[in-house]
């Protein structure tokens, strides 16, 4: 197999929404993506857009921003980091916008493919929801555990993972 193609399937087998998955399709979800590059200052997805892909930073950085706050950084996500994951699933618009603080290659995998491979692979289904439960929990009892006893808005906010 090509060298890239199997950096790229390790660099899928990272992502923790994919953790547990069978080869097989991790195979066919990393033939499926796309290459894409950016360069620097270039917005890769603006905040409230609705775009049906997942990015996975190859090379790169870039900031998060909030446009409404005169373009405040959040944060950067740089090589090996994965966001737009639950766009694989429905129109979710996107909470922040990414901008190339660098030259950025991405791999996408857009729905489109993403559910034709849930189609080929019905199992996977299970493991990749099962996963992203888990974050969420996992996030939340993070969250909690920082800001719960200081911040009673902040509680009344949570209610996510339902338990």
């Amino acid at each position: 197999m090509h060298s890239e193609y199997l950096a790229n399937l390790e660099m899928l087998m990272e992502i923790p929404i994919f953790a547990g998955l069978p080869i097989e399709p991790l195979k066919l979800l990393t033939y499926l993506c796309t290459k894409e590059s950016f360069k620097p200052g270039e917005i890769l997805c603006h905040q409230y857009e609705v775009d049906a892909h997942a990015y996975l930073i190859l090379e790169g950085r870039v900031s998060v921003l909030l446009e409404e706050e005169s373009e405040r950084v959040l944060g950067e996500f740089g090589r090996g980091e994965f966001f737009g994951g639950l766009s694989l699933f429905w129109d979710s618009k996107r909470l922040f916008t990414l901008k190339a603080e660098s030259r950025v290659v991405c791999l996408m995998l857009s729905r489109e493919k993403f559910q034709k491979t849930m189609e080929q692979f019905p199992s996977m289904g299970t493991i990749v929801f099962r996963n992203i439960a888990e974050r969420i929990h996992d996030w939340e009892q993070r969250f909690l555990g920082e800001h719960g006893r200081k911040c009673p808005q902040c509680r009344s906010g949570l209610g996510v993972t339902l338990i």
